[in-house]
């Protein structure tokens, strides 16, 4: 009787644990398509700056993997970037972009910025060459806090835009 219960005891954890992981594998399978059908929605290419201007690309690297943190990292950057700098977006001055450093092409990146999670990264681009960079290493520490996250972000990009 006692490993009877026991062997329906360990059946049942088995099975919530496999319920668990399909249900987090599809969702982060919709995810990474909702992701690629809005990367994919993105122009090819802005539009080319003035001469002597430069453009601020605001990037969120990631892996395929994403556990809620991440994905809240990213949902914070892009709306502190889509509703505070709607003006430099579309003027092309400031970019927003997604990169999963997962993917071949990309990989180059956690070696270019020193990444050792997944990061949010403020670059300059003059004449088509990157001029400086920052990775803003305070998101995750201030993830839980919602106004001082955006604050921080906002406070980075600003620095960015700022003419020097």
């Amino acid at each position: 009787m006692r490993i009877q219960r026991r062997s329906l005891a360990t059946a049942a954890l088995l099975a919530f644990v496999a319920v668990t992981a399909i249900t987090l594998a599809v969702k982060e399978t919709r995810h990474a398509r909702a992701v690629a059908a809005a990367d994919s929605a993105r122009p090819a290419k802005a539009a080319a700056p003035t001469a002597g201007a430069s453009t601020i690309v605001v990037t969120y690297f990631h892996t395929t993997a994403r556990c809620p943190s991440c994905l809240r990292i990213e949902d914070l950057t892009s709306l502190t970037v889509t509703s505070d700098f709607a003006v430099p977006l579309a003027e092309k001055r400031l970019v927003w972009r997604t990169v999963n450093i997962d993917e071949p092409q990309n990989a180059h990146y956690a070696k270019d910025y020193g990444l050792h999670t997944k990061s949010v990264v403020v670059s300059e681009v003059k004449a088509g060459r990157e001029v400086r960079w920052k990775n803003l290493e305070q998101v995750w520490p201030l993830l839980k806090d919602q106004d001082a996250f955006t604050r921080y972000v906002r406070d980075e990009i600003r620095a960015f835009l700022e003419p020097a």
